[in-house]
């Protein structure tokens, strides 16, 4: 069992150490009257491991009022390893060890690799409720993974509209908008389910704890998550069609 209570001790010493940290650098800067590159970086890294340790404890005072670890366990494990790989990566690229570029290609893979760990745990929760339901996740599965395989080059390629072509795009555009649509399918056809089985406990409803019992209650809304995910999949669905109809119409003025 994770002691949660040790992680936002060894947390809050780090940030109180690098607070302390930042402001001993500062004074010796301010004193000397010169602040080199050299003090530049050493603030930006205590930055940044302010900014990931305050990331990871919000985490785990989420937790404590949400439950997120439990009811989405595959997420927040994927996001605890990609916080950590977004430490290394901010500290290599405040150093320079690698070009500034790269990190931003690595950094819009952690978001993407994120978003899909959501997406896939979320579906993953309305599985065995229903034949139908199941066949719904598991074709939206395939789509979300060729989605995925097909975002990696226009992160990493530069001009990559021009090197992949528009019909890469027609095409990535067409698979995220069925990709979206099942999966908004599925939540829909989910609540639907739940309505009708309202004694069955629902993962992807919001808790709070009960005063007395300490036990997880119903809130009765959607999680946070949900929420995130079904915004995120409606700009999947709606900015390929205005990329396509912006296409379209370019191509009836010049007709």
């Amino acid at each position: 069992m994770v002691n949660f209570a040790e992680f936002k001790k060894f947390f809050l010493f780090n940030l109180i150490g690098s607070l302390i940290i930042s402001a001993i650098v500062a004074v010796i800067t301010v004193l000397i009257g010169e602040f080199n590159e050299i003090a530049w970086r050493v603030l930006l890294t205590l930055f940044m491991v302010i900014l990931h340790s305050l990331v990871c404890l919000g985490f785990i005072w989420d937790n404590e009022k949400q439950n997120t670890f439990e009811r989405l366990g595959f997420f927040i494990n994927t996001l605890f390893v990609l916080i950590v790989l977004s430490f290394i990566t901010s500290i290599l690229g405040v150093w320079k060890i690698i070009p500034g570029e790269f990190v931003g290609h690595l950094y819009l893979t952690y978001f993407l690799a994120a978003f899909a760990s959501l997406h896939g745990d979320i579906l993953s929760k309305a599985l065995n409720k229903e034949t139908y339901i199941d066949l719904i996740i598991y074709v939206n599965y395939l789509f979300m993974a060729i989605v995925v395989l097909m975002l990696l080059p226009v992160i990493y390629i530069d001009n990559s509209l021009k090197v992949l072509g528009e019909i890469y795009f027609r095409i990535l555009g067409a698979v995220g908008i069925i990709d979206g649509t099942l999966s908004i399918l599925t939540i829909i056809f989910y609540k639907l389910y739940m309505h009708k089985h309202p004694k069955i406990e629902n993962p992807l409803e919001n808790l709070r704890q009960g005063q007395k019992n300490k036990e997880p209650e119903r809130k009765g809304g959607l999680s946070i998550w949900v929420w995130l995910l079904i915004i995120y999949l409606l700009i999947q669905i709606v900015l390929p069609l205005i990329y396509l109809g912006g296409i379209w119409g370019f191509g009836v003025l010049r007709g």
